[in-house]
């Protein structure tokens, strides 16, 4: 009966004690992170008054499409008047090129004369005097025609900064007609017609839906778990029935902020990543700026031995 007591308390004793569980090992890391897309911002180069804006906020527009248009009447007189400009300096550099041709011809001339009154001058049948005016007219021919030289020299010099001048204005022009360099859905319109605008403001934001991602932020002791192209899971709190699939694009080389200081002078600060998840098939139903829930799948050691081992 004693005997039984004690094995009776024993079994008590095991039943009443908590089983234990090893911990489970989740093959993922969870954090939350943020949508984003790629985004860019129009603006002009110039201050000048709007005077076309065909677009609104969520509306679709295509890559390379003329968005914005800027007041370019007064540029086009620029454009009209440097053209002109232009045409002068080609018509002085012409005229320039014709003077060297006849000062060429001249001098030519002037040189079989001189060589000629040489030949006379050694037979006594012409005096020193037309030797003398004979040496002249070639050094005066060589004189006109290095100056003609130099203002050819000075014409092309000028029609080049004509011609500069002329692609300064057009460029003033192409800059105040405004594409998107990207097809998307215009997220921000600043600016109505009518309003002036100066260089460097935003008129326009374009999102591209297509181009779409998760932004994450790992420790570093955690950033060697995954590798490039590890499967992932996305989802966002207005669509909790629903996950987006994704893959691991980018892997940060630098660590951005610390989330544990260096505060006992022993340890080091624990740096983290930015990690960037690629929608693969976006929908258009994430919108850059939700907050999401990232789930990257972590890479299997064994497979990756093995992989090694076969190369």
């Amino acid at each position: 009966f004693f005997i039984f007591i004690i094995f009776s308390g024993l079994v008590f004793a095991f039943a009443g004690a908590p089983f234990y569980k090893e911990p489970v090992k989740l093959n993922y890391l969870e954090r939350v992170g943020l949508i984003e897309a790629t985004e860019v911002h129009l603006s002009a180069k110039i201050s000048e008054r709007i005077i076309d804006l065909p677009v609104g906020e969520g509306d679709r527009v295509e890559a390379d499409a003329l968005v914005v248009r800027l007041d370019d009447e007064e540029m086009k007189a620029e454009v009209s008047q440097a053209e002109a400009n232009v045409r002068r300096g080609e018509a002085e550099l012409l005229n320039v090129e014709a003077k060297i041709a006849r000062e060429k011809v001249a001098l030519k001339e002037a040189k079989r004369n001189l060589e000629r009154f040489s030949r006379l001058r050694k037979e006594a049948l012409v005096s020193i005097s037309e030797l003398d005016r004979a040496q002249t007219l070639v050094d005066l021919g060589n004189a006109e025609l290095n100056a003609e030289k130099a203002a050819l020299h000075s014409a092309k010099a000028d029609l080049m900064e004509r011609q500069a001048h002329l692609r300064l204005v057009q460029v003033r022009v192409k800059e105040g007609m405004i594409t998107t360099p990207i097809s998307g859905v215009v997220t921000l319109k600043a600016f109505e017609v009518g309003e002036m605008v100066s260089p460097g403001v935003t008129i326009l934001a374009i999102i591209d839906p297509r181009s779409i991602w998760a932004r994450v932020d790992l420790d570093e002791g955690e950033v060697g778990k995954i590798r490039l192209g590890s499967r992932a899971e996305i989802s966002v709190v207005s669509m909790k029935e629903r996950s987006f699939e994704g893959r691991v694009t980018e892997i940060g080389e630098a660590g951005g902020f610390a989330t544990q200081r260096d505060t006992t002078r022993g340890k080091q600060d624990i740096k983290t990543f930015r990690i960037k998840i690629r929608i693969t098939s976006p929908t258009g139903l994430l919108k850059a700026g939700m907050t999401a829930k990232v789930r990257i799948f972590l890479k299997d050691d064994a497979l990756e031995s093995q992989m090694d081992s076969t190369q």
